[in-house]
């Protein structure tokens, strides 16, 4: 039978079904029309790439198409946003013991953040297919730019989602692959000599300067804030609805400069701290809490940590979170984290099958870490409606391949 992800998925929404018919204050239904939603892009790249052929000429072209041109849309409307915001005199370059020298830059870009970190590893992985694809002397070099300009945008945009989605998907990768066959992979797709290695460091290097002085202040305050995190969930002292990762209007009563620098002046948490790390982790280890608390879970709806924490409905209180695990874990539980362990389960023995009879491709290697990379994301980072899409997108690309007409990966 032909290789697919649905059935979990499928599992998943009966289960959805059942849940919402036995538990009042439940709305899943927002939840189940995204699911579904994410099966048109699947079927769509699916039935795409499923009747492409291993040596078909067309192949080049589908990635310019799908990989090249989307991402550099995105990265020249970045640095247009940039550059148009230093003419303007609306950028501050200031360097400081705690405040790196390109902190304001990474707010600028109008997209935000969270989706140009997706679209430059995106943009990153089109890079890389572009420089095997392509046997043209220039083509090759405008590939190795697009990735030299991918990683580094990914610093300077100081996306540490990105940067642990990165380990993650990478992780995972190579455990499918076994870390010795992946490395032998990975030099018979990109032959790497001493020259392009000092590339390589001298790139890595760059980012890794640029990404420190994009968050030089986040950096700095990341152990802190996640200790202060685990502490204020176990052994605070504070009634539930006024700790700093439900109260959201603690974050919010201080707007001024005058009084933001008075706030660090005075050293008061929330502007000693990073409240991006600090929430993540505080609501990461309340949705594993709630685990044993619901392991069946509490339904979906748009308030479902304010029904978790007894605030729901009040304004003044977080309703919902930032990470798409905790909110499966509150809303359905060890049921619905099982069904994406085997959603995951599926690609990577899927992906373990094709590496074991040598016969990967680049598409299908790099597609396979664009949906681990998203897949890692989940652990951190919201799962919106665009996301998931791409990320069905990703695995219609990954298993059309698997099923394609040439039968090249059926073993």
């Amino acid at each position: 039978m032909p290789s697919s992800p649905l059935p979990p998925l499928v599992a998943l929404m009966g289960y959805m079904i059942v849940q919402g018919l036995l538990l009042s204050d439940v709305d899943n239904g927002p939840y189940l029309r995204q699911l579904l939603y994410g099966f048109i892009p699947y079927l769509l790249f699916y039935l795409l790439f499923r009747n492409q052929s291993q040596t078909s000429k067309h192949v080049p072209l589908l990635i310019m198409a799908i990989f090249i041109l989307p991402g550099l849309i995105h990265l020249a409307i970045m640095y247009l946003d940039i550059v148009t915001a230093i003419q303007k005199g609306t950028v501050l370059f200031t360097s400081t013991s705690t405040m790196g020298l390109l902190e304001y830059l990474k707010d600028v870009p109008r997209v935000g953040r969270r989706y140009l970190s997706v679209a430059m590893l995106h943009l990153l992985c089109g890079g890389l297919m572009m420089s095997i694809f392509f046997r043209l002397r220039l083509a090759r070099y405008c590939a190795y730019m697009i990735v030299s300009l991918s990683v580094i945008s990914l610093g300077l945009l100081d996306a540490r989602a990105a940067y642990v989605s990165l380990i993650i998907g990478g992780g995972l990768m190579a455990f499918a692959a076994r870390p010795k066959r992946a490395q032998w992979a990975l030099r018979s797709f990109i032959p790497i000599g001493f020259g392009l290695k000092l590339m390589l460091v001298g790139l890595l290097f760059v980012a890794m300067t640029v990404g420190y002085s994009a968050g030089k202040s986040r950096w700095i305050a990341m152990s802190y804030s996640l200790q202060a995190a685990a502490h204020d969930v176990f052994d605070a002292n504070m009634e539930l609805a006024q700790r700093p990762y439900v109260n959201a209007e603690y974050w919010s009563a201080i707007v001024d400069e005058e009084a933001i620098n008075r706030c660090r002046q005075l050293g008061e948490f929330r502007c000693k701290s990073d409240q991006s790390a600090y929430l993540r982790f505080a609501w990461l280890l309340e949705g594993i809490n709630s685990a044993y608390i619901h392991p069946l879970g509490i339904g979906y709806s748009e308030n479902y940590m304010g029904r978790l924490w007894g605030v729901a409905g009040d304004e003044k209180k977080y309703q919902r979170t930032d990470s798409f695990l905790v909110e499966q874990i509150v809303s359905f539980g060890l049921p619905g984290v099982a069904f994406y362990v085997l959603l995951v389960y599926g690609l990577l023995r899927k992906f373990r099958h094709a590496i074991s009879l040598s016969k990967a491709n680049i598409v299908l290697v790099l597609v396979c870490g664009l949906i681990l990379v998203c897949i890692g994301r989940t652990l951190i980072d919201v799962f919106s409606e665009g996301l998931w899409r791409y990320m069905m997108a990703l695995f219609g690309i990954f298993f059309g391949i698997l099923n394609s007409k040439d039968r090249f990966f059926r073993g």
